[in-house]
């Protein structure tokens, strides 16, 4: 513990401001304090309840915010709405920005982003796909890239949230504010994940509906079959009528095949976080043709958060590039949830 505090001591700050400090505000408060080389130097919310308990300079007003603390980065975790505006004019004053996901409501948003951070040169853009971070993904992306399970050649994702009693009437399904529904809300992670193991899809089929819930103007029900330009094919169920929840994405392999079920959040509603895999058995030397030798392993701490955090810290200190959450993924995983709304609505 003390060379912890040592190494802490000594550590490089960077002056951050924190924009919206609702759930997502927090959680990134409570990580960026725990990583150490952060320096939180305000923080921004345009509803008063939700800035107090802190000791950091509180406003309402973001943009004065940006202009009257002196700072090195500024994190987002506003309505999808705002996102750009504030991501857009804190890169044109020369900040490094980490915004939470979605990267605003439509690709065109982000796509305003990208012209943004191009027209600056040596900053740092990031957005919070923090499922890339979890363990059981880390694992499987190792087991992927070894060799051991073969070449990818298609994937299911599934996730599915209950909703709530308060679901009909929540900021996420006010379509002006969000963009989506549970596709863009949710969906969006698994989206990201099935590019990240299987690449850009190029050719979609899908279905967008509101199967149950009434009075909302975004969909609570997401299909959809998508397909690589190099024929790897994967399927995605997004739900907000799961009434268990349900974290599964199952990875076909040329030599095996991975099974990760379960995630680990903060309600704890989704299981056990493990990642299963199953080397190919033609010859039934198990004994049994389809009952594979099963390996498992299985998480009890979700350090998705610290890696990202250290992940936006480091490429700001050490110069380094973006590995995830790059505005080019940002692109492809909207340019992906563009086309699942206008072929499936």
């Amino acid at each position: 513990m003390l060379k912890l505090l040592q190494e802490r001591l000594i550590m490089k700050q960077i002056n951050i401001i924190i924009i919206g400090m609702g759930k997502m505000g927090r959680i990134r408060y409570e990580g960026m304090c725990k990583h150490g080389g952060y320096n939180i130097v305000a923080i921004c919310d345009t509803y008063e309840n939700n800035l107090i308990g802190y000791r950091e300079p509180a406003y309402t007003d973001w943009k004065k915010c940006i202009d009257e603390v002196e700072s090195d980065a500024v994190m987002v975790c506003t309505f999808n709405n705002i996102i750009p505006e504030i991501v857009c004019y804190a890169l044109r004053k020369r900040r490094h920005v980490f915004s939470e996901k979605p990267p605003g409501r439509n690709l065109e948003d982000t796509l305003q982003m990208k012209k943004s951070y191009e027209e600056t040169n040596g900053l740092v853009l990031k957005f919070g796909f923090n499922h890339r971070y979890h363990n059981s993904i880390i694992e499987a992306k190792a087991l992927i890239d070894s060799g051991i399970v073969g070449e990818v050649v298609c994937a299911r994702g599934v996730y599915g949230k209950a909703g709530s009693l308060t679901f009909a009437n929540e900021w996420r399904n006010d379509k002006s504010k969000s963009g989506g529904g549970i596709l863009l809300d949710q969906g969006i992670h698994m989206v990201d994940l099935l590019y990240y193991f299987l690449g850009e899809f190029t050719d979609i089929k899908s279905e967008v509906d509101t199967l149950h819930w009434e009075n909302i103007s975004t969909e609570d029900s997401a299909f959809a079959i998508m397909k690589t330009v190099d024929g790897k094919v994967a399927s995605l169920h997004s739900s907000a009528l799961q009434w268990k929840h349900k974290f599964d994405l199952d990875i076909i392999c040329t030599n095996g095949y991975i099974a990760l079920n379960g995630l680990l959040t903060a309600t704890q509603s989704y299981g056990e976080e493990r990642m299963t895999y199953y080397r190919k058995d033609l010859a039934a030397k198990t004994g049994a043709l389809g009952k594979p030798l099963e390996h498992t392993l299985s998480f009890d701490s979700d350090e998705s958060w610290d890696y990202e955090h250290r992940e936006f810290y480091e490429c700001i200190i050490e110069n380094k590039p973006v590995k995830n959450g790059t505005i080019d993924d940002a692109i492809n995983v909207m340019q992906t949830i563009k086309s699942i709304y206008e072929v499936g609505e």
